[in-house]
């Protein structure tokens, strides 16, 4: 395993924020294709990778990536211009945000990580929206692509992704009683049980999903979260359920689904066409 303490690499450039947080970005971006397994870095600060100017991303690169001979020294001049400025620049970006089209706001919230206005945009998206599960599937879910792609990418961490999930969950708990009272009655079209794997506590795209399949009457038995197989499996056959829906965020939990897969084939499970 290939490991090591990030913030070591911007010691020198300590009580200027933007610039540390360009060089942690930089580097983590750069490290982790060149087989880096596992950072130590403080994760409030990160910036995402295509948010940094470009300016700055270039000289950092510059530097860590050995491409100038003058590279220290050009980004050492272009830190000065960024010493100091982050609460006023904070300032400015966000008077011009929240003047863009609400889709837009709650792409930029969710990428961002922040909950301020989330309510407010998500009920402007929701009078705008013939159902509120369209702000779901719509907007909130374009937003949360743009999430996934950045970190596929590199250019958002895991840090990042857990602040945009929060957003997420708390968007679609304000939804939730419209959702729940524009439901449409009549028969239901299968029951589904949901359950975070043993060892794993994530559960926002596993919420999302109940959510959207209550809105198509299907039955939910959610279990929650740290949910161990044997419990899994007794509810599914108690519930007599058509489905089993396993959520998790870690790496480990890909085994523990597995685990799940091989004592339901153990136990004699069916599938039903």
């Amino acid at each position: 395993m290939i490991s090591g303490g990030v913030s070591n690499v911007s010691f020198s450039f300590r009580g200027n924020d933007p610039v540390r947080e360009a060089i942690h970005a930089v580097f983590l971006y750069h490290a982790i294709r060149n087989g880096m397994d596992m950072g130590i870095v403080n994760a409030g600060q990160l910036a995402i990778y295509d948010d940094l100017p470009g300016e700055l991303r270039e000289a950092v690169e510059d530097v860590i990536l050995n491409r100038r001979e003058d590279g220290t020294e050009r980004l050492l001049e272009l830190a000065e211009k960024y010493r100091g400025s982050k609460d006023g620049e904070a300032a400015v970006q966000q008077a011009e945000w929240r003047g863009w089209p609400v889709e837009k706001r709650l792409e930029y919230s969710l990428v961002k990580g922040i909950t301020e206005f989330i309510e407010l945009d998500t009920e402007e998206a929701r009078q705008q929206a013939e159902r509120p599960i369209e702000v779901i599937e719509g907007p909130l879910m374009a937003g949360m692509n743009v999430v996934g792609d950045l970190f596929g990418e590199g250019k958002m961490f895991l840090p990042q992704v857990v602040k945009s999930a929060r957003v997420m969950k708390q968007a679609v708990a304000y939804l939730e009683p419209y959702i729940e009272a524009s439901k449409q009655q009549g028969t239901s079209a299968g029951k589904i049980l949901l359950a975070t794997v043993k060892g794993d506590v994530h559960d926002i795209g596993k919420n999302i999903v109940g959510v959207v399949l209550q809105c198509n009457n299907y039955e939910i038995v959610d279990l929650g979260v740290m949910v161990p197989t044997e419990k899994i499996l007794r509810t599914a056959r108690e519930e007599n359920v058509d489905i089993i829906g396993l959520s998790g965020l870690i790496t480990p939990s890909l085994d523990e689904m597995v685990n799940v897969a091989k004592e339901m084939e153990r136990q004699g499970f069916t599938l039903r066409c």
